[in-house]
């Protein structure tokens, strides 16, 4: 075990599966005592259980179950030094498909979950000078066919900023990590996207998929101490798609 977070607590939104399962694993592997959040019970569990960590399944969606998470993290823990929002959905279809009903609703998991757990964890990672890490996105720079979701990240990518504006002068840092296509379950268990990610690493610098342990080892430098003079940045980890 190494000791970057030795003594310290941390909170990883999304982390049954995928990306926010390889984070949660980092996270312990350094140290850290680890609660997992995901709105599937079980796959928060198993994951928990298998970093010695504590379950906390719930829809963060909702403002009072997400403040709850926190509550729960405080009174199990003693306290929560890094906030890593890596929950999301997303939603391909055309402007037309985009009923206010799914507007709302990838909204609500991918921006206002982040800011509600912001919110209520500020005074926490005031008191012992933590950081929050949020999982946007290279659609922030606005792809077709999926407005909700890249508007979502963009808009997480601006709360990024804004807490690292607001919450510095506590002692507190914020940034983000803007991941490419990544080999997880939701690019597997979505053809278009299979094929968008195909298309695009063929023209990428590194040509192909990046996988979930690149993607929670950037969380982990930036939850880090040694990122303490970082903040307010968004971290691509996209095989350089993005360039410019």
């Amino acid at each position: 075990m190494n000791s970057l977070f030795k003594g310290r607590t941390a909170l990883v939104t999304g982390g049954g599966r995928g990306i926010g399962a390889a984070i949660a694993t980092r996270l312990a592997e350094e140290g850290a005592t680890v609660a997992v959040n995901d709105i599937d019970e079980e796959a928060a569990e198993r994951v928990a259980a298998s970093v010695g960590g504590l379950a906390v399944p719930a829809n963060i969606a909702d403002q009072e179950r997400a403040s709850a998470v926190v509550d729960r993290v405080e009174e199990h823990l003693g306290g929560l030094d890094v906030l890593v929002n890596n929950a999301g959905i997303g939603y391909r279809g055309t402007i037309e498909d985009h009923t206010p009903r799914i507007w709302s609703r990838v909204l609500s998991v991918n921006l206002d979950a982040p800011f509600f757990l912001a919110r209520r964890a500020a005074p926490l990672l005031t008191r012992s000078g933590g950081a929050v890490v949020n999982l946007c996105s290279v659609a922030m720079i606005g792809i077709s066919g999926q407005v909700a979701y890249d508007v979502s990240k963009g808009g997480l990518a601006t709360l990024t900023r804004s807490l690292a504006a607001e919450l510095g002068p506590q002692g507190v840092r914020a940034n983000a990590v803007c991941p490419g296509f990544i080999d997880t379950p939701m690019i597997a268990d979505a053809e278009a996207l299979t094929r968008a990610g195909e298309k695009h690493v063929r023209t990428q610098p590194i040509r192909r998929f990046g996988t979930p342990q690149e993607v929670a080892a950037a969380v982990i430098w930036l939850a880090s101490a040694e990122a303490s003079y970082v903040t307010g940045q968004c971290l691509f980890v996209d095989g350089g798609w993005v360039r410019s």
